[in-house]
């Protein structure tokens, strides 16, 4: 059967795949900015950009990723369950969790090599080391979140020394990792130790709240989602202005110290910010009337297919912004790539909207399920 071959698409619990959806625009404009370089001389920011970076700073950057890491557990706790009720046994659950998590790793090895930046190479380590954990009772996946955020905090305080070490500069250099296979896989190796420790507790706590049934039946949890949403993002907003004042160059020459403090609050209240948009989303789909609007059903629709979206989204980067090709990274500055991942999300939209009209499955999504069973 071929990849997109037309396939009746259950109905699904709106929460998660809406929060995916959205979750994929914020993604796109923290990728966007990565691909920005000048032709013939280092470019100063615009007027817009400080504005634009703090912006980004302050809800998207190490905001989005929690939010995904938790819904990639939250997914993964769901596969187990729909196969447990099948007959399967908890030990080939974890195989196959294992094995997806393996060719999530190749996939995402081989996304770094051709195109650009990656996470779906975390998610593939975190499936390979945190299989087992999915039998784990809910006291030892907490005390494991409480460790992971530990972690979270001391990678944060070595990114805002090397940050203040480096300098926050807006100016736009000649070369950039992107285009290079093997500087890009040398700054995956180094990005790597950093990312994992925001992976691992967003994905145990998605395993928690996946088993509460949290996102699937907001009703029952209306208060909890109402609470978690208002101390979330309201922690998100205050903790990250510090650090994206920084980054944006509004705030100018912070010591270390002050760099690594706002740093780490910026990370730990990311993870707050993440599990608070989570629990907003899923208070919207409460109130989402049957049938939805067009814009919410494609919404949902893009959720569903997400790993096809973000493969898409990255050659269609590539295909704008690098220099081999229309070279859109060397004209435009952070405002404009912002401009740009709004389009490109707006166009997986639209797809993702056409395939669900279709009755298809993301292509990935369905070269995944073959290759990992």
């Amino acid at each position: 059967m071929p990849l997109r071959a037309r396939t009746r698409v259950p109905s699904r619990a709106p929460a998660p795949d809406l929060a995916r959806g959205l979750m994929l625009l914020s993604i796109a404009v923290a990728h966007s900015c990565l691909l920005l370089y000048a032709v013939d001389e280092v470019r100063a920011p615009g007027p817009g950009d400080r504005v634009a970076v703090f912006l980004e700073d302050l809800f998207v950057n190490h905001r989005a990723r929690p939010m995904f890491v938790l819904l990639f557990g939250y997914g993964l706790t769901q596969l187990a369950l729909r196969r447990r009720g099948r007959g399967d046994g908890w030990p080939t659950v974890r195989r196959l969790v294992r094995r997806r998590g393996l060719w999530l790793l190749v996939l995402g090895l081989t996304h770094v090599a051709l195109l650009f930046y990656d996470v779906l190479t975390m998610y593939g380590i975190a499936s390979l080391v945190l299989a087992g954990t999915l039998t784990w009772s809910d006291a030892r996946l907490l005390r494991a979140v409480r460790l992971g955020l530990v972690g979270v905090a001391m990678a944060f305080a070595v990114y805002g020394a090397l940050s203040a070490a480096e300098g926050f500069s807006l100016d736009i250099g000649h070369g950039t990792a992107v285009f290079s296979p093997s500087a890009r896989v040398v700054e995956w190796l180094r990005m790597a130790m950093f990312m994992t420790w925001q992976v691992l507790p967003g994905v145990l706590l998605g395993i928690w709240a996946a088993r509460r049934r949290i996102l699937e039946e907001p009703h029952r949890h209306a208060a909890l989602l109402a609470r978690t949403a208002t101390i979330g993002l309201g922690a998100s907003v205050l903790g990250g202005v510090p650090f994206a004042l920084m980054g944006s160059g509004f705030w100018a020459g912070p010591t270390a110290l002050a760099a690594c403090a706002a740093a780490v609050v910026h990370g730990v209240t990311g993870y707050a910010g993440g599990v608070g948009a989570a629990a907003l989303v899923g208070l919207v789909a409460l109130r989402v009337p049957v049938p939805a609007h067009p814009v919410v059903v494609a919404v949902q629709a893009l959720g569903q297919r997400s790993l096809t979206f973000y493969l898409f989204q990255s050659v269609a980067f590539v295909t704008l912004m690098a220099p081999f090709a229309l070279g859109l990274g060397g004209e435009v500055r952070y405002a404009g790539a912002a401009g740009i991942a709004f389009g490109t999300w707006a166009v997986s939209l639209a797809g993702a909207y056409w395939l669900h009209r279709a009755g298809h499955r993301g292509p990935a999504e369905v070269l995944l399920r073959r290759l990992g069973g």
